[in-house]
């Protein structure tokens, strides 16, 4: 905290404790409030409570919620049956305090420290309206990790964001690195049978968003505001320490895998970038065409992984590192740049060297001014595959089988779609944040359910573009659509070398939500110390690293723990919390008791399907 604002601080307690002798006969003067001081009449609300929807009703005796107001220190030592009329924001001392056995669980000690942190944070309020920068309480994770607005001066005077804002928002938290792996998972599923499960993943995973943004104004538990409750709040206050757990762990794994498809992608990028930087120093080199020499000619690569859909065969990835860590494809011990630059031996290594101090920020508030450059590469990538289409054209033959072009309207294999999409459009664990600004909390359901939209439609554009114009058997298309075009293709090329600088302003968010998250439920703090932040760092990029180096399968990666995770966070724990809440709130009928557990029974299939089918 910067020195003036520190002793600022300090002379508005000072104030506070010097009437706190007369401050019963100021209030009721109306003279002046307990937060006189900085500005706050006696009538005046919490400012992030006004647009709370109509109180709930607490047990007898309590104080409606929405309307919490600060009792003074004077009050605090007063007799339990006085009336409170003034609670602090989050302060339990006033929260349950009704009678004589409650109020001897605190100290007073512990009161008046509760106290002053409730005046604290109304005075941060003030200070900072849009709380970016005095945030709290820890593990309540700032909005703008998710804008699309690179600098507060484009925010309103209150900090807050309009609807667009919050729509975009939406759309590029979603948009992450699966929409380079939609045209193999559409091919995985057939053209038909893929855009049904495209829709239908979309209107399921943005109604399990519904329940979640939803689930915090419908708690009964006192002690859980909910302008600020995360998930896994709500979580704790119906299911326990459990129902917590569950998913903090499972919104940590998504993390995790975001972690792992982002190391493996950054290593693929900055390979066939500097393998193109290469071979453009050399003498009479052709690698960089230019436009006489066929430049955007409907020209693809057939990589040899993808020429059929099989089980991964870990012994022969080992194999392949090993291999390549032993020199590459030359086998000798002179120095050559094929030996020392080769995708999964020494170009993961590479980038966890390089990478790894921007791991260790305390806050990542810098990375979040290149949050805008996640709506331009998807941008890009729009452009990029319509302009293949009108290139290559619509090679699409629905009669011949044994046509290179034919396509197939369904198939089997259609579970590796599902269990991407399940991860793609998965935005659970950070929706709330996100419309946390929101100006207009009254549209919240509106704006997420444009934001879905955008996406699914965006998925679908990327998915049947690239599909429609593959100008050569299906079967050869990668899960990183990107592979199917050589390293002098000067649209891909600029496609890799861009994406590779905007995932690298990305993965420090992603490890500053893992370690928030993780150790605040560990330790009750984000920031524990260097040394246990740099030990879960070097952790999560040892893994990453391996990933990168012995099973470097994207579209494998998101399946896997998209259906993994998605089975706890985008279908069974918002479900269940629906039904416990119908069930207290009395409005639970057999119909909604079936179509939720049938939302549970489909993550559980979509789960199962991945190892079965």
């Amino acid at each position: 905290m910067p020195p003036f604002l520190a002793e600022f601080t300090e002379n508005v307690f000072r104030r506070f404790r010097r009437h706190d002798s007369n401050e019963k006969s100021s209030i009721s003067s109306g003279k002046m409030s307990s937060y006189g001081a900085i500005g706050v009449d006696d009538n005046d609300t919490d400012p992030l409570l006004d647009d709370e929807p109509p109180r709930r009703l607490p047990p007898a005796g309590g104080v409606p919620i929405g309307r919490r107001r600060a009792i003074s220190a004077s009050q605090i030592g007063s007799a339990p049956s006085q009336s409170v009329s003034r609670q602090p924001y989050l302060f339990t001392g006033g929260l349950g305090l009704r009678d004589e056995s409650l109020l001897s669980l605190h100290s007073e000690d512990d009161l008046h420290r509760e106290h002053n942190n409730a005046l604290r944070y109304r005075l941060y309020n003030r200070l900072d309206p849009g709380g970016e920068h005095l945030t709290m309480p820890d593990h309540v994770l700032p909005p703008n990790l998710f804008s699309i607005l690179p600098f507060e001066e484009l925010k309103d005077v209150s900090g807050k964001q309009g609807s667009i804002v919050t729509i975009f928002s939406i759309w590029n938290t979603m948009m992450g690195t699966s929409l380079l792996a939609m045209p193999w998972a559409l091919q995985q599923a057939g053209l038909v049978l893929g855009i049904v499960i495209m829709l239908t993943m979309a209107a399921i995973c943005f109604y399990t968003a519904y329940i979640v943004i939803e689930s915090p104004k419908r708690l009964q538990d006192l002690s859980v505001d909910p302008l600020l409750a995360e998930f896994s709040d709500v979580c704790k206050s119906l299911f326990g320490r459990v129902g917590e757990y569950c998913a903090v762990v499972f919104s940590v794994c998504v993390l995790i895998g975001g972690i792992i498809v982002y190391w493996v992608l950054m290593s693929n990028f900055l390979y066939y970038t500097g393998a193109v930087v290469y071979e453009a120093m050399q003498p009479n080199s052709t690698t960089i065409p230019v436009m006489e020499n066929k430049t955007f000619t409907c020209d693809v690569y057939c990589p040899e992984q993808t020429s059929q859909w099989t089980i991964p065969q870990w012994e022969k990835q080992i194999f392949d590192a090993v291999g390549e860590f032993e020199g590459g494809e030359t086998g000798d011990d002179s120095w050559s740049f094929d030996k020392f630059w080769t995708l999964r031996g020494t170009v993961p290594i590479y980038l966890a060297v390089a990478l790894f101090p921007l791991m260790n920020f305390k806050s990542p508030t810098f990375f979040t001014k290149f949050n805008v450059l996640g709506t331009i590469s998807v941008m890009y990538l729009l452009m990029f595959v319509f302009s293949k289409l009108l290139e290559c054209g619509v090679n699409m033959d629905f009669s011949n089988p044994k046509s290179m072009h034919y396509v197939q309207l369904a198939n089997m294999h259609f579970p590796a779609l599902s269990g991407t999409l399940t991860l793609s459009y998965f935005i659970h664990n950070a929706v709330l944040t996100i419309l946390r600004n929101q100006k207009h909390p009254e549209n919240n359901a509106r704006d997420l359910s444009i934001g879905y939209c955008l996406v699914a439609f965006c998925y679908v554009f990327i998915g049947f573009t690239f599909f429609a114009a593959f100008p050569v058997q299906r079967s050869c298309i990668s899960d990183n659509f990107l592979n199917n075009f050589g390293a002098g293709d000067v649209l891909s090329s600029t496609a890799r070398l861009f994406l590779l600088f905007q995932m690298i302003t990305v993965l420090p968010l992603l490890m500053f939500l893992v370690r928030s998250q993780l150790f605040y439920a560990i330790f009750g703090q984000t920031w524990p110390g260097a040394i246990k932040v740099i030990l879960l760092n070097l952790v999560l990029i040892s893994i990453a690293v391996g990933f990168a180096t012995f099973y470097p399968n994207v579209g494998s990666i998101l399946r896997y723990v998209g259906s993994i995770s998605g089975l706890v966070y985008v279908f069974a724990l918002p479900a269940m919390v629906y039904l416990k809440q119908s069930k207290a709130a009395g409005t639970l009928t057999p119909l909604k008791k079936y179509v939720h557990y049938g939302i549970v029974a489909i993550g559980v299939l979509n789960l199962i399907a991945q190892f079965v089918i």
